[in-house]
């Protein structure tokens, strides 16, 4: 009888393993941070990846954005500053969060209850979102109350989280990490006092206060208490972010909010659409700003870091995903604002070449004219968005005026060759103004009942506009010193290129942003559906150049016998399997600077390709043989733990399996 297969199971090994007992993973109430520590570089790293607990915060991130951006619309100025105001609380707050967690968050009790408390500051700023509106007639000082207990509570909880670790380090005799822990905890206690000490400025028996001095104590609390946290990281090696996964935590959100815009993406196809179908022009507005969210997507992960590359430039680089967040949101937001813009004013057209047509064509008056009207308003469905119904009665109203009146229409009283809403008479001009103003509204978009319509949808899309355009330079602007940050090899073509696209780019933002100087300029602009294919070829424009400036720089490297160096990319990033490269890449042999070659380093022992990090040796390549590379650092102190016991005849573990241990700690 011929032996039973290698790994299949037995009976008898079936029954075995019934008899066993599992243990159960629990996580602990707490654990040491210095377990994180990296031996070899002497810094804070407890993991190579973000965990789901990290992960977890950042949906409380997006929800609160998202839910921001719906209820609040940029349409004036103090709703724009508003919206910077309110992301900087929520962003600022998620960022000292991940600069703590990165670095001494292991999975353990404590560290879950603080998660639960950072979720319920969340739902805090959540409440507060909803009525978050500084500096105007619209703020609510209870509103604002809330926003600084919320905001003692988070910096409270920050200095908890840095007493014990300093805790476990005085445990520990590291005399050396006794001051800047120290100096984290002062700082965040310092920032809950002066948000606590705000809490008695916003009294129920007041008004708010609509002046911009009271509200700025938020904003530049925050703004010192990260360039100090910045600073002591900075100042103090070992609580850098170095082997840490920061990087990977900046990416993650990055995509976040890329999403995000995904999401405005959707209900902006509801709103332009929803109501008469597909239209190709508005189809065309619709991929324009999906083409701009993966144009986004492309340049920056393109770009992406792989490795350290300097301590005080990883942080710059970190401190800068403020500004690109920001212009992010607000390039996405902005660009779904022009399409709705040009949705506006094509249905403005619409019903205006019909006032005018029967009233100075056709000189319609009483029962006709109302026929007709009530025929063209209805078209628009104003009467099934609940911002736009405030505006029916009014229009309901002004059509029974219009048909109880004759000779309104009459070439003797309006007189011959008008084409302009303008000219309509009174009682007319103030159908349509309702009109325009319910067209305006059934997008979500809000109008001062006290204002001209017309005048405060010019005024709005020249803020539109401007902010589009900002934030379209801002972001091209941030990619570019990003760029420069991570680079450490020598420039060659790419890099040259690279730049001066950039900068072109930036060139053309800034002239289009200074068209808005010109009011009627503007609103040509707007009225034409030119604004957003003109961003995405100036974005693509950039991607192509990127792409054929690279292909030559390779070119010209890899023919120059200079030693080369790879620059990670892959699957988004994470290298891909099985993927063949066409020719063996040289590694530094710290003979000189190496040439960037703008691709993926091959790992010889796995048959797959590695990131290359800037700064880190790579494997080297000689007549087809390799060095093989040193092995990585471990992440963390190592428990102890009993030597190995190898059985006499080593098997397959349950699954078939054959049992591993690396020895690695992840915490």
């Amino acid at each position: 009888m011929s032996p039973p297969l290698l790994g299949k199971k037995t009976k008898k090994s079936l029954d075995a393993e019934k008899s066993r007992r599992r243990i159960h993973r629990t996580a602990p109430w707490i654990k040491n941070p210095l377990q994180g520590v990296d031996k070899e570089h002497l810094v804070f790293a407890p993991r190579h990846e973000a965990s789901t607990l990290e992960l977890f915060i950042d949906l409380f991130f997006v929800a609160n954005l998202a839910t921001f951006t719906t209820y609040h619309p940029i349409v004036d100025h103090s709703s724009l500053f508003a919206y910077v105001g309110f992301f900087a609380i929520i962003w600022l707050t998620w960022f000292h969060v991940t600069l703590h967690d990165v670095r001494f968050a292991h999975d353990t009790v404590f560290e879950r209850v603080a998660k639960v408390l950072q979720m319920i500051c969340f739902v805090g700023f959540a409440l507060v979102g909803s009525e978050f509106a500084p500096g105007t007639e619209k703020g609510d000082n209870t509103n604002f109350r809330i926003l600084c207990y919320t905001l003692v509570l988070s910096r409270t909880l920050f200095a908890i989280q840095y007493m014990v670790v300093g805790t476990f380090t005085a445990m520990a005799r590291r005399t050396d990490l006794f001051l800047p822990l120290a100096l984290n905890i002062v700082v965040y206690l310092v920032a809950a006092g002066a948000f606590a000490a705000m809490i008695s400025k916003f009294p129920d028996d007041k008004p708010a206060d609509e002046s911009n001095g009271i509200y700025s104590v938020w904003w530049v609390v925050m703004t010192l208490e990260t360039i100090a946290t910045i600073a002591i990281s900075c100042s103090w090696r070992m609580l850098s972010f170095k082997k840490t996964h920061l990087i990977e935590r900046m990416g993650l959100l990055t995509l976040i909010v890329i999403g995000e815009g995904a999401i405005g993406v959707t209900k902006t196809i509801s709103r332009m659409m929803g109501k008469n179908g597909l239209d190709p022009e508005g189809s065309a507005m619709v991929l324009c700003i999906v083409l701009l969210l993966i144009g986004i997507w492309m340049i920056y992960f393109d770009n992406h870091p792989h490795g350290h590359y300097g301590t005080i430039r990883q942080q710059i680089w970190s401190a800068l995903h403020f500004p690109i967040h920001l212009a992010i949101v607000g390039l996405v937001e902005g660009a779904q604002q022009v399409a709705l813009a040009r949705y506006t004013t094509k249905n403005i057209d619409k019903l205006e070449s019909s006032f005018v047509k029967y009233c100075f064509k056709e000189h319609l008056d009483g029962s006709k004219l109302t026929d007709k009207l009530f025929e063209t308003i209805k078209y628009f469905q104003l009467d099934k968005k609940l911002q736009s119904i405030i505006y029916t009665d009014e229009i309901t109203v002004g059509l029974w005026d219009l048909g109880n009146t004759t000779g309104i229409c009459d070439p003797s009283v309006v007189g011959v060759g008008k084409t302009s809403s303008e000219d309509l008479p009174d009682s007319l001009y103030k159908v349509f103004l309702y009109s325009v103003a319910a067209i305006y509204s059934s997008l979500g978009l809000a109008i001062p009942i006290d204002e001209n319509p017309i005048e405060a949808m010019f005024e709005s899309w020249k803020l539109i506009y401007r902010y589009f355009w900002a934030s379209f330079t801002i972001l091209i602007g941030c990619f570019l010193v990003c760029m420069i940050l991570i680079r450490r090899n020598k420039m060659d073509i790419f890099d040259w290129s690279a730049i001066c696209s950039r900068s072109t780019a930036i060139a053309i933002g800034c002239v289009l942003l200074a068209f808005s100087a010109k009011y009627d300029l503007i609103y040509r602009i707007i009225q034409e559906p030119i604004i957003l294919p003109l961003a995405v070829c100036v974005l693509y424009a950039i991607l192509i150049l990127d792409r054929v400036s690279a292909w030559v720089a390779n070119r010209r490297n890899r023919r120059s016998g200079d030693p080369l160096t790879g620059d990670g990319g892959g699957e988004g990033g994470h290298g891909a399997h099985d993927e063949e490269q066409e020719e063996p890449v040289t590694a530094v042999d710290g003979s000189g600077p190496a040439k960037m070659d703008h691709r993926m380093s091959y790992n010889p022992l796995g048959g797959s390709f590695m990131p290359a990090y800037h700064g880190a040796d790579t494997t080297a390549y000689s007549s087809g043989s390799y060095v093989t590379p040193s092995t990585p650092p471990t992440y963390g102190y190592q428990q102890p733990t009993p030597p190995v016991v190898y059985p006499a005849n080593p098997g397959y573990a349950s699954g078939g399996y054959f049992p591993v241990n690396n020895g690695q700690y992840h915490g």
